[in-house]
């Protein structure tokens, strides 16, 4: 455990500086933020571009990462060196450190989706530059998230292959970190305060696990951030710049969660100036946006698979010639999110089972009822607070004009609609709790909020601070015994102990043509952190597939 401190603290440290510097020479170098964690969310934007950028012309290789771990801090020292700053990211990462290892250790159990394709395309990305066609071989390749570009880079020769597993919990930890600062912060922000600490409560309730986060989790934080650095009150032109790059790396990390978009659009609209739109921020994520649909688009055919307008068929490596093209996979994705696995026989395709709103019946019979429960006791935890609000203090009237001058109430009204359409794509379209839980969650706390910021204790915020010191020490208690039983049962119920999160595989096979190495296979679904590119699916023809190397570019493509 000691060694996963040590290497938490030295991540904590360079993502931080990383996003430190990214602020200052991409959005703005006047703007001071108290909160570092804000810093720390941001570096990881600037790594996931980084990642994406690097990969068109080499793997994310030992030594690359080496250089891309140690160049910001190097940068940081001799150009920007600030002797407060180092204190707050030394103290800070050594608080992160201590709640990360209780986290990460002995958290051995992984979701199938990571053994299936996420730590798969991550030992792709150290061993691989950009492979044109990948898809072919694992469908979900094409639909990947920014965040395993993110691991990747910390695969170096310090932390060797556990590198992979630092950033997933260090995201959340950055996140706790910032929202408990911000709740510090906000003296006067009444609304932002109660919204701050409803967000707060959900993450410790559902999110306090490496194992709950998975590729949607990082998602999710980041629509969380977006919200709260919307309801702020910055100058409009920085509130472009931060909103934009938010919710470009959003779309990066979760396509469902599309709708981030229009935040920046909101204050673009009400604010038409040529610099609002053109500026360095803007013209970065612009970038960024690009270089991810155009790496989409090389791995699969499409910009943003599986939708299939996206895609153009004319390319070689575009696959339509087996069940895994852009349609199917599609309608797939669509029919299990909405339980087509829980029917009874006879059994409808994926196409007619979500031709009607049939599926409503069955998803409410099961996976309606493990929302129910994955939510319940933070729902119950904050109606005990609205209840105990009710009871000892008055509250002056709930929709009326709050006295409340750092909250634009237009732009509340425009989050909430934006939160409500967002659940309502999220019911209809995927859903899965984990697929966009933070849109019905923000919505669920902006009404919440609009309903307690006239109640008479928020006219004295540091008096309830006070009181909520208490909550937050029932909280982290209650966190961080769930974990050590977690760390308690997992040290004694394994043959071989195993401190970092699982990320390797049983044994897996090569498979070749015409004495050829095409890729390397696993019977049982996961493939895990392995020799690349590895794919389960063998659901094809292997004489219809074919491998070119053009240069120094593997290109996947059927016949």
């Amino acid at each position: 455990m000691l060694q996963i401190f040590l290497f938490s603290f030295l991540t904590s440290v360079q993502i931080i500086t990383l996003g430190y510097l990214f602020h200052l020479i991409f959005i703005d170098k006047h703007v001071i933020n108290r909160n570092i964690f804000f810093y720390g969310l941001l570096g990881f934007i600037f790594a996931g571009f980084l990642g994406v950028f690097l990969n068109f012309f080499t793997s994310l290789n030992r030594y690359v990462n080496d250089l891309f771990f140690v160049l910001p801090l190097i940068i940081f020292f001799i150009f920007y060196y600030d002797k407060e700053i180092i204190k707050k990211v030394f103290f800070s990462s050594l608080i992160v450190s201590i709640f990360f290892t209780i986290t990460i250790s002995f958290d051995n159990h992984y979701t199938p989706d990571a053994g299936s394709y996420h730590l798969p395309f991550i030992s792709v990305l150290n061993e691989n530059k950009i492979i044109i066609g990948l898809s072919n071989l694992h469908y979900r390749f094409g639909h990947i998230s920014i965040f395993q570009y993110i691991s990747a880079f910390y695969n170096n020769h310090l932390f060797g292959d556990n590198g992979i597993s630092i950033p997933l919990g260090l995201v959340y930890c950055f996140f706790v970190g910032y929202l408990i600062i911000e709740i510090l912060n906000h003296q006067k922000n009444k609304f932002l305060y109660i919204f701050t600490f409803i967000i707060l409560s959900f993450v410790l309730f559902r999110m306090n696990r490496c194992s709950d986060l998975g590729n949607d989790g990082p998602a999710n934080i980041f629509f969380f951030f977006l919200i709260i650095e919307s309801l702020k009150k910055y100058l409009p032109i920085y509130k472009v710049k931060i909103t934009s790059i938010l919710s470009v790396f959003i779309f990066l990390n979760k396509i469902t969660l599309l709708l981030a978009f229009f935040i920046p659009i909101y204050f673009l609209l009400k604010n038409l100036r040529f610099n609002f739109l053109i500026n360095k921020t803007n013209i970065f994520s612009l970038i960024f946006l690009m270089l991810f649909l155009l790496k989409n688009f090389l791995v699969s055919g499409c910009f943003a698979f599986p939708i299939e307008k996206s895609c153009y068929q004319k390319v070689f490596w575009f696959n339509d010639n087996n069940k895994y093209n852009a349609k199917y996979v599609r309608a797939e994705n669509e029919a299990w999110t909405k339980g087509w696995p829980d029917q009874i026989e006879p059994k409808k395709n994926h196409f007619e089972y979500i031709s009607d709103l049939g599926w409503i019946d069955i998803w409410k019979a099961n996976h309606g009822k493990i929302i129910i429960k994955k939510i319940s006791p933070f729902i119950i935890f904050i109606l005990l607070i609205i209840i105990i609000l009710c009871f000892f203090n008055r509250r002056d009237s709930y929709f009326k004009d709050s006295d409340d001058i750092n909250i634009d109430n237009q732009m509340y009204y425009y989050l909430t609609i934006i939160c409500l359409i967002g659940s309502m794509l999220w019911f209809f379209k995927f859903p899965v709790f984990r697929y966009g839980y933070s849109y019905f969650i923000s919505f669920f706390g902006l009404i919440i909020s609009a309903l307690l910021k006239n109640f008479t204790i928020f006219n004295n915020l540091e008096k309830l601070k006070k009181s909520l010191i208490v909550v937050f020490i029932i909280l982290f208690c209650g966190v961080f015994l769930k974990n050590l039983n977690r760390i308690i049962s997992n040290y004694k119920g394994q043959t071989v102990v195993t401190i970092w999160p699982r990320i390797y595989t049983d044994e897996i096979q090569p498979v070749f043509r015409n004495s050829k190495l095409l890729f390397y296979k696993n019977d049982k679904n996961t493939c895990y952190f392995s020799k690349s590119p590895c794919t389960h699916l063998l659901e094809f023809n292997l004489d219809d597939l074919n491998l070119k190397e053009l240069n120094t570019y593997k290109i996947f493509y059927f016949n």
